[in-house]
């Protein structure tokens, strides 16, 4: 089988291994589950292996059917997402009922299910009813991160597909050559990103994220002479780098209303989009900010880590801020190490707050006062 289709996915040697394995031998199963953390690559791998299987010459990711496939195009693969939150039971039902329809084109009907753990109660049980008596040529690819909170009767009866953190140098290695960025930034967004696919590629595409990086590591070293109200000033200004990219989500979809007016559409089915257009819009401005706290506060950990790292007598290699040694060390020389274990378990806290949604400010705020009071306090 032909590697080009595969050679584009970065990492997780062993999933790809297996899957190719199945289409070569024609042992494909009815259903699988692709369990690991968010943005590793999963869904990529999933819409790889859908074209693996409908390729004609198993997965060579140039032909009409691999190019239909990995844009999402072709009629015997569906994508399901959530709509908002959860993925309505609706849309589980219409997948069941159209699961018995013959493929179109290819010898299969492939179905991928993106954050699967999002489906109600009713939905996963309709799923299940499918699972357990399936169609002829029938794949189900169910993606989650949360795989515990599937049906257990679900798991069961998926063949369950790991994923993991991409390897730095992979990971390295694929930035390079694929996002047009040079070795060393490309090996710093790597470290920085943690592995994880999707955050890189946020990184590469978006350099404002290295700007807010460097805001997040002047504020930490601003706490130890900072008095109260510039805590709280530094806070808002952290914030601020949080809501920027939220404001620019606003101007997008400003702009997706005004091209509603065309023409195209009669008045009132403008005025419903126009609705859908709104209430999606606040969804994503909810998932970017807690995605911004989440990243500032993920900063802090990881530069109080690498303080650590630096402390013990680690290996420079091993530091995430690569490009920021002379500042790690000079901060090593000053700070106990039971005081930054303590501060990297008091960002954990508050990242599970973010996830609580506690209000941005507060989150930020209490957390840059905890980590002075703990720190020079």
């Amino acid at each position: 089988m032909s590697q080009m289709l595969w050679d584009r996915v970065v990492g997780h040697t062993a999933a790809k291994l297996s899957l190719q394995k199945a289409v070569e031998q024609g042992n494909i199963n009815h259903s699988y589950l692709f369990t690991g953390p968010p943005a590793v690559g999963k869904f990529m791998v999933a819409r790889a292996f859908a074209a693996a299987i409908l390729c004609p010459e198993g997965g060579c990711g140039v032909c009409n059917t691999c190019r239909r496939v990995l844009e999402e195009k072709h009629p015997d693969v569906t994508v399901v997402r959530p709509a908002g939150k959860n993925i309505p039971v609706e849309t589980i039902r219409a997948v069941r009922l159209d699961s018995f329809k013959r493929p179109s084109e290819g010898d299969h009907r492939i179905y991928i299910i993106k954050n699967a753990d999002r489906m109600w109660e009713e939905g996963a049980s309709t799923l299940l009813k499918v699972l357990e008596e399936p169609p002829a040529n029938v794949v189900f690819i169910l993606v989650t991160a949360s795989p515990g909170a599937l049906l257990p009767t679900i798991l069961s009866r998926c063949q369950e597909i790991r994923f993991a953190n991409v390897p730095t140098d992979e990971l390295t290695e694929y930035l390079v050559a694929n996002k047009q960025v040079t070795p060393e930034r490309a090996d710093l967004i790597a470290r920085l990103s943690g592995g994880v696919l999707g955050r890189a590629l946020d990184w590469c595409d978006e350099p404002w994220r290295l700007t807010r990086r460097d805001a997040v590591i002047r504020v930490a070293r601003a706490l130890r002479r900072a008095d109260l109200n510039r805590v709280l000033e530094m806070a808002g200004e952290l914030l601020g780098e949080v809501r920027a990219p939220v404001e620019g989500l606003a101007d997008r979809f400003g702009e997706r209303k005004e091209a509603l007016a065309d023409g195209s559409l009669d008045d009132a089915m403008v005025r419903r989009v126009a609705r859908e257009l709104d209430e999606e819009l606040k969804r994503e401005q909810i998932k970017e900010e807690i995605r911004g706290v989440k990243e500032v506060l993920s900063t802090l950990s990881w530069w109080y880590r690498d303080i650590l790292i630096f402390k013990e007598g680690g290996d420079a290699s091993l530091l995430v801020n690569s490009d920021l040694e002379p500042q790690v060390a000079e901060e090593a020389g000053a700070l106990p190490v039971k005081k930054l274990l303590r501060c990297i378990d008091l960002l954990s806290e508050s990242m599970q707050s973010a996830e609580r949604n506690v209000p941005p400010q507060l989150n930020i705020e209490s957390t840059l006062l905890a980590l002075q009071e703990e720190l020079y306090g």
